[in-house]
């Protein structure tokens, strides 16, 4: 009997062991990471989406208005076309308009995103600069003659711009990391 004894091994123990617990710990903690971080990324995604939408309230109201603004009866003199600049008032400029639509309802409600403030029109989207992110830049077209190999010259559109003809104009929005995010290019 002694002899079937010493012929016998002693079992193998079979089941996980310290590497294996260490090993799905990791697992576990990798998932928990990218979980997270898929959260996080959502929410960022979501406040880009909401600057778009800001960029997109702009629109919306530029081609109302861009529409309206021709006639006699529109009520919103400082943006009406074929009002001849005035240096005391300022009217027939960009300015003088700009101060009127900062004045009506779905503009003056309007919130970054980002930083929870009001958005500010920008000259342009600098990705260095962190304070510009969720911004509005509004941005004139002008054609250049046929044939030019460039088909439009664009530059900001600053608050002394006439506003007596129709111009067009490129809206962006500026994203979490300052690049701008083109909304729409309108008449108004």
């Amino acid at each position: 009997m002694e002899q079937i004894k010493e012929t016998l091994k002693p079992e193998k123990k079979y089941g996980p062991n310290v590497f294996d617990y260490f090993f799905l710990g990791f697992l576990a903690l990798v998932l928990v990471l990218v979980t997270w971080l898929g959260i996080k990324n959502y929410d960022e995604a979501v406040k880009t989406e909401k600057a778009k939408a800001n960029g997109e309230e702009w629109v919306t109201w530029l081609t109302e208005n861009g529409l309206e603004r021709g006639k006699e009866d529109y009520k919103l003199k400082g943006c009406q076309l074929g009002i001849k600049p005035d240096d005391e008032q300022k009217v027939g400029t960009w300015g003088s308009c700009l101060n009127v639509i900062m004045a009506q309802a779905p503009m003056k409600d309007l919130i970054n995103p980002f930083l929870k403030t009001s958005p500010r029109l920008i000259p342009q989207c600098i990705s260095t600069d962190r304070t510009v992110i969720g911004d509005i830049v509004i941005e004139k077209m002008v054609p250049t003659p046929p044939g030019s190999a460039i088909p439009v010259v664009i530059s900001q559109l600053t608050e002394s711009d006439s506003i007596q003809d129709k111009l067009q104009i490129r809206i962006s929005v500026c994203d979490k990391g300052g690049y701008p995010i083109k909304v729409a290019e309108l008449e108004f």
